[in-house]
């Protein structure tokens, strides 16, 4: 069978007029390298022409609205504006636009333009955000699709090269799914799907390509996760007995400091009983920050490698896998396991070394990034997986099953928290353990909330806890300063500047994702010996940084970030049994930011902020960033499109147990997505 994607992929976006090789090399930034993804770069969101009037015949105030009207006098611009009256039916209004000048030799009466801006009631005057000059001989949708681009492209020229795309290739898109589901649900064609994403006809037209594309990607991803788990139980491993094994996870237990919470241990027992089975296992553990997912993990490891096997630990990155490699050594190797951590600034020669102890079976458990899937590890006596806030289910597991041993048992891990139908319906028919308590003596973390112009407060205050002998985390929103003057800089290099003169005479770091490896978890140890007292971040702290001493958080902008985050933001302290405290500066001004903030401020289970960011956030905005555990889609967003989600994974589990899909031509496209990963679905 033709494979239509990849012939389109192999095609060259030199293919469309006008696009040369500076252009396309300004496309490539935009992820646009070939036709496929040149037909498939979907509009971000569509303007309407919206006629927001008054009865007096002048705009209603503060409303940000499109129109289309006809240039009527032409004024004269000033150094870097320029201003015009602009006509609509038998409504005028003026227009300014900023820093545009030589538009006063374009915007000549009888021009037709379409304007987007406020209206702004002092001057009387729309400024203008965005405007199009309409040629007389051409026409706008009355739709307009706006793109993500750069500083290269206007949306004109992005348009017209995507108009000449669909008109030259559109023909060559193929049909994945058969013609009898496409009846049931009353989809249209991938060919009308794709054009009417691009150029919508009405908003009916739009809807209907929306969900066509929705339910096809959500049903490939169902297909992926429903089939990797079928594929596996065809797999068999030996099996353990469950006795043994619990006694040495016990006997682990036994030589610790505390003591495992119910929580743990009815988690643990579904691990390990899953483990002895000679079925593989297949589990997702999540639940609340600091509840002690950890801890049931190398519980399961340590009675494994008492009983001769081998487990291995991913992290999506080295400050996470670099976190777990000091607590596996803090704590496993007392009790006889022996720990091997793949560095990303390990030498040729140490990763060699390391590479030839992991094969030769001298080491019990393996920690660290996606370096252990590398075809040159061999992990001899591999039994259990761990896929620690992996953001894609299954990925990162298959690639390690494929090259180590298909029959391991396999574990993911998510700090998380997802409401349980909502974990089912991402999952597929994934086992789930979830931990919903936090280990005995943890002190409530009391949160505050200060505007921007109280945030010497904030500092005096960690001062004042630096001086105990305690430390703080203070997080940024970005790394480097806005460009404009009109945003608060709350970038991580301006603060730590600011905070080296705020907090003179104690010991600060700077880590952000723009730092070389080695030297961001050179500062990342140094703030875990407690030689530096305050860390100055980013986001890459969320998850999996433990630092007991560190009793204060203060968290820059706290209204940008999702609830998820700011929960795992604030998981970082409350890990000893002193008070702990979260110090938010922020100053919402948006209705959906201030909703978040009073959610986060009035509770602190994780399982509760899930729910509320699902009914709050907007589209693809729930659960943080890649390393909440939620794959990313290309269309589809699992919040608003549930539905879609779950007669996707009905209909799949219908599939796999019918002989029509495995047998008849017109599911061989769809077949596909059962046994090899496709990249359907975004890779964000």
């Amino acid at each position: 069978m033709t494979d239509w994607r990849s012939e389109l992929q192999a095609k060259s976006v030199h293919l469309i007029p006008g696009v040369g090789p500076e252009r396309a090399a300004r496309l490539a930034e935009l992820g646009i390298h070939n036709v496929f993804d040149l037909l498939f770069y979907f509009p971000f969101r569509y303007e309407t022409t919206v006629e927001k009037w008054n009865n007096d015949g002048t705009p209603e105030v503060d409303a940000v609205f499109v129109v289309d009207g006809e240039v009527t006098v032409r004024m004269r611009g000033r150094k870097s504006t320029v201003s015009t009256w602009v006509r609509s039916g038998e409504e005028r209004a003026k227009a300014l636009f900023f820093n545009q000048p030589y538009l006063r030799h374009q915007l000549q009466t009888g021009v037709q333009v379409r304007l987007k801006g406020k209206y702004d009631e002092k001057s009387h005057t729309i400024l203008v955000s965005r405007y199009e000059v309409i040629k007389k001989d051409g026409t706008v949708p009355a739709i307009i699709p706006v793109y993500r681009a750069n500083a290269y492209f206007g949306q004109l020229t992005l348009r017209k090269i995507i108009q000449e795309g669909i008109t030259l290739f559109a023909h060559e898109l193929g049909e994945d799914i058969p013609s009898t589901l496409r009846d049931r649900f009353r989809l249209v064609g991938l060919k009308t799907a794709v054009n009417d994403m691009h150029f919508p006809r009405d908003r009916e037209a739009l809807r209907q390509a929306r969900r066509r594309l929705v339910f096809e990607e959500f049903l490939r991803f169902q297909l992926e996760v429903q089939g990797f788990r079928k594929n596996r139980e065809k797999f068999r491993q030996s099996p353990l007995s469950l006795l043994p094994l619990t006694a040495q996870a016990e006997g682990f237990v036994q030589t610790l400091p505390f003591s495992m919470t119910e929580g743990q241990r009815a988690a643990l027992h579904d691990i390990l009983s899953d483990i002895a089975s000679d079925l593989p296992m297949h589990r997702l553990l999540h639940g609340e920050v600091g509840a002690g997912k950890t801890l049931v993990v190398f519980a399961a490891a340590a009675a494994l490698a008492k009983m001769g096997y081998q487990s291995a630990l991913m992290a999506p990155t080295s400050v996470l896998a670099w976190q777990h490699a000091q607590t596996a050594r803090e704590w496993l190797v007392p009790f006889g396991v022996r720990i091997g951590y793949l560095s990303g600034t390990m030498t040729a020669q140490e990763r060699e070394q390391l590479f030839k102890a992991i094969s030769a079976g001298t080491v019990d458990l393996v920690i660290g990034t996606q370096v252990l899937t590398r075809e040159d590890l061999i992990i001899p006596n591999l039994r259990l997986i761990v896929i620690d806030e992996q953001h894609r289910f299954g990925v990162m597991a298959r690639k390690l099953l494929r090259q180590k041993g298909e029959a391991a048992d396999v574990l993911q891990m998510t700090a998380t928290p997802i409401p349980r139908t909502y974990a089912l319906t991402i999952y597929g028919d994934v086992e789930i353990s979830a931990l919903y308590e936090l280990p005995p003596g943890r002190i409530r973390v009391i949160t505050s909330l200060l505007e921007p112009a109280e945030e010497g407060k904030a500092i005096r205050f960690v001062r004042h806890e630096l001086a105990r002998g305690k430390q703080a985390f203070v997080i940024a929103p970005r790394i480097d300063p806005p460009e404009t003057d009109e945003d608060l800089d709350f970038s991580a290099t301006t603060l730590f500047a600011k905070l080296e003169e705020e907090l003179a005479g104690f010991s600060l770091g700077l880590v952000h994702g723009n730092m070389p490896e080695p030297e961001r978890m050179r500062i990342m140890n140094d703030f875990a010996r407690g030689e530096l007292k305050a860390l100055v971040a980013t986001t890459i702290i969320e998850v999996g940084v433990n630092v007991p001493n560190a009793n204060v958080i203060v968290i820059y902008g706290g209204d940008r970030f999702g609830l998820a985050t700011l929960h795992q933001l604030r998981g970082r302290v409350g890990r000893s049994r002193e008070q702990a405290y979260c110090v938010v500066i922020a100053k919402p001004e948006t209705e959906y930011g201030r909703a978040r903030l009073d959610a986060f401020l009035q509770s602190d289970d994780g399982f509760f902020l899930a729910e509320q960011d699902l009914k709050l956030r907007g589209p693809g905005e729930a659960f943080g960033e890649r390393q909440s555990g939620i794959p990313v889609f290309m269309v589809g967003d699992v919040i608003r499109d549930m539905n879609a989600m779950q007669t996707a994974r009905q209909v799949v589990k219908e599939w796999l147990h019918a002989e029509d899909f495995w047998l008849l031509p017109e599911f061989a496209a769809l077949r596909q997505a059962v046994t090899r990963l496709d990249d359907w679905h975004a890779d964000a």
